[in-house]
């Protein structure tokens, strides 16, 4: 009996075969990781996208609660912290988000339509062309 002699019936691979099968697991690894840091770059992008509508909707909200007399056709700069915490319109070093109103038509002194943009900018302290800009617009009417 030849002792190198394949006995019959035996599965075995050739090293061919093992070479190839470690590529594309290798392979596959190496496309999984390139979709992880994309995925994981989308999901920030949405979850800011969201704390940005969440703040405009925040703000059109108590702007739609005040009245015609303590209503005021000038809106300052407003500035929200990493929590959505309002800063009030001064930038501290925390600033993440910036909240501009801008109105399109003047509010009338009665009862009546008037248009709001805004325009949310992140990060604060980023130059201007490496910042997020997400606008909105919305009708009012002055109770």
């Amino acid at each position: 009996m030849n002792p190198f002699r394949r006995r019959q019936g035996t599965p075995a691979f050739s090293l061919v075969e093992v070479v190839l099968a470690i590529g594309i697991v290798a392979f596959s690894i190496l496309v999984t990781f390139g979709l992880l840091a994309v995925g994981h770059d989308t999901n920030k992008k949405s979850r800011e996208d969201v704390f940005a509508a969440q703040i405009a909707a925040n703000e059109f909200e108590r702007l739609r609660s005040l009245s015609s007399t303590t209503f005021s056709t000038t809106y300052p700069t407003r500035y929200y912290d990493s929590n959505l915490s309002d800063q009030g319109t001064t930038q501290t070093a925390t600033s993440v988000y910036e909240f501009r109103i801008a109105f399109v038509t003047t509010p009338p002194t009665g009862t009546a339509d008037f248009v709001l943009n805004a325009e949310v900018r992140y990060p604060v302290g980023a130059a201007a062309a490496a910042q997020t800009v997400v606008r909105f617009t919305t009708l009012m009417n002055t109770p």
